[in-house]
């Protein structure tokens, strides 16, 4: 089975998510925690993106229309929150620390 840009992107998220979960992890609350929170809470719902639009290809190769609307609602989901967590994400780089917002890890 040959490597996809769908699953490098999901591979890319997966990593982003484990090295700012660490990052996270170790580190004090600070304006540039919050950035890093914000791009693993992006690689957490790229991950999850990729391997659901991965499943909705294999549906749809296969004909199967149940599966094909599962994971499409699922797409849409994962798609949306990846959409949410890059705007709060840019809004953390554009103003850090001076507005309080919600936090990725909360």
């Amino acid at each position: 089975m040959p490597t996809t840009a769908v699953a490098w992107a999901g591979y890319a998220g997966l990593a982003v998510l484990i090295v700012g979960w660490l990052a996270v992890s170790f580190s004090r609350p600070s304006p540039r925690r919050e950035i890093v929170e914000w791009v693993a809470a992006c690689g957490l719902y790229l991950a999850l993106l990729s391997l659901f639009v991965s499943l909705c290809m294999r549906a749809q190769a296969s004909g199967s229309t149940p599966a094909l609307v599962a994971f499409g609602f699922l797409v849409a989901l994962f798609g949306s929150g990846l959409v949410v967590s890059l705007v709060q994400m840019l809004l953390a780089l554009r103003t850090p620390g001076r507005i309080p917002r919600a936090s990725a890890t909360h």
